[in-house]
């Protein structure tokens, strides 16, 4: 297992930024070059991290830090993620382009992306000056990076899963919540290289008894959460031109708590935005993959109201809420 022993002043986190950098450019959506897999014998898989599914990235993450493989196989990957801090994190999977390294995103991408925030932060640039900022630094490759998934926000003490089919090929992973002084997790650790290797997995997508759709026209669930451990199978149709993309970030509020309340607090955009205190408990979800991708999540449930957002397209109407009945 591997820390991140990359300089501090070097870490940002490339995709909190997204939100930030969606007015300059679309996110690529060509479907014939975004990694998606088969979706057979779904029903006959095993559960993600049994026996029968050796296929299962532990990973842990601390503040700041993640605990994770250097190297994985490729194929079906289950992440099996522990938030063992006392913030929420998350974790965010970015695929390289095939001629370009951990260092080259880490001086092309990460420190443009800190200059920006730090301007921002600290009010010596608006988000409209951000923009044409950003366009002239950010080079042109990174916008054939591919977002393959990861697992969502996750309170403190929390686990949850996700699974995704990954290529062979070169992965960065990170965090980007932000610390209570304005600190971007990235920044303090919370961003590795992953390797993901020519030797197949030994996974296999799990059984799932709810469905996501997510596309232009909003968040569509299928079937009915109950208390306890739900499986859910989430599908890209498509992603809004302009946009970096659809997630999914499942979260537990009171009553009081509104759609407002959440979509304030996930808007990079906002100063007090991804810090502590949440507007309720994260428990998981899948960060974006490409259109017409299909992958997985599990999460804890308990009876509760949740609402299910898109950080970077709930704004869209890319969202839904539920409520699970106690038994």
């Amino acid at each position: 297992m591997t820390s991140n022993s990359t300089n501090p002043s070097l870490r940002i986190f490339a995709a909190a930024a997204l939100a930030l950098a969606a007015a300059l450019a679309g996110a690529p959506t060509d479907a014939e070059a975004q990694s998606t897999a088969p979706a057979a014998a779904q029903a006959e898989a095993a559960p993600p991290g049994s026996a029968d599914n050796p296929h299962v990235v532990e990973v842990e993450a601390e503040d700041y830090a993640f605990r994770i493989p250097a190297e994985i196989n490729s194929g079906w990957t289950t992440f099996r993620f522990a938030n063992q801090g006392e913030e929420h994190h998350f974790l965010f999977i970015t695929q390289l382009p095939v001629d370009v390294g951990y260092d080259a995103f880490v001086e092309q991408i990460v420190m443009p992306f800190n200059d920006v925030w730090y301007d921002l932060r600290d009010g010596r640039m608006t988000a409209d000056e951000a923009m044409p900022a950003l366009s002239e630094e950010l080079p042109e490759w990174y916008w054939g990076v591919d977002f393959m998934g990861g697992v969502g926000f996750l309170a403190p003490g929390a686990s949850a899963e996700a699974t995704v089919y990954l290529e062979p090929g070169q992965y960065v992973v990170e965090c980007y919540m932000r610390t209570p002084d304005g600190e971007i997790h990235s920044m303090e650790g919370m961003l590795d290289p992953l390797t993901v290797t020519a030797e197949p997995s030994e996974g296999s997508p799990p059984p799932a008894a709810l469905q996501i759709v997510l596309s232009e026209e909003g968040m569509a669930l299928d079937g009915l959460p109950q208390p306890g451990l739900n499986t859910f199978e989430v599908h890209w149709a498509d992603h809004p031109e302009g946009t970096f993309g659809h997630d999914v970030q499942v979260l537990r509020v009171d009553n009081e708590t509104t759609v407002d309340d959440v979509l304030h607090w996930m808007n990079f955009l906002n100063l007090e935005a991804l810090t502590e205190p949440a507007p309720g408990s994260f428990v998981g979800g899948i960060t974006p993959m490409p259109a017409g991708s299909t992958a997985y999540f599990a999460a804890e449930l308990e009876p509760g109201r949740y609402i299910l957002a898109s950080q970077y397209t709930s704004h869209l109407g890319v969202l839904t809420e539920f409520t699970v009945e106690a038994r």
